[in-house]
């Protein structure tokens, strides 16, 4: 199950983000490949703005679209993400997928995140392109 974000709509802030998909009991489904030298907790997390680092967490990041894999592809899920800063912490997520979905990340410099669910095949032409 793939399930890119379009992080390029994220605008500049010093928050880290992190991502990750649950099942209906809000068990951790994300796929974090066992050679990823930062297992955090099955998340994917780097700073919100740049996104560096989010790679050694195992992520697959191209173009701008972070692309993740579930453990297994028949579970439903919801999307989750949470930004965080020494004094705050706000989250949010999406869910009942069971399919290939897409969403737009927006946000601001004030701690806060929005998942807006876009065609699959708009992030993934971006993704693969060259």
């Amino acid at each position: 199950m793939y399930v890119p974000f379009d992080f390029n709509l994220f605008y500049l802030c010093t928050a880290e983000c992190c991502v990750w998909q649950e099942d209906s009991q809000h068990n951790l489904i994300t796929f974090i490949p066992p050679n990823a030298p930062y297992q955090n907790n099955y998340y994917y997390c780097s700073n919100c703005a740049t996104f560096d680092g989010m790679d050694q967490h195992g992520a697959d990041l191209r173009n701008g679209i972070l692309t993740y894999h579930t453990i297994d592809n028949t579970t439903t899920y919801w999307v989750d993400l949470g930004v965080s800063n020494p004094s705050d912490y706000t989250d949010t997520n999406e869910g009942g997928y069971n399919k290939d979905t897409c969403f737009h990340v927006y946000g601001g410099n004030v701690n806060q995140a929005e998942l807006t669910e876009a065609p699959y095949e708009e992030c993934q032409k971006i993704r693969d392109s060259k």
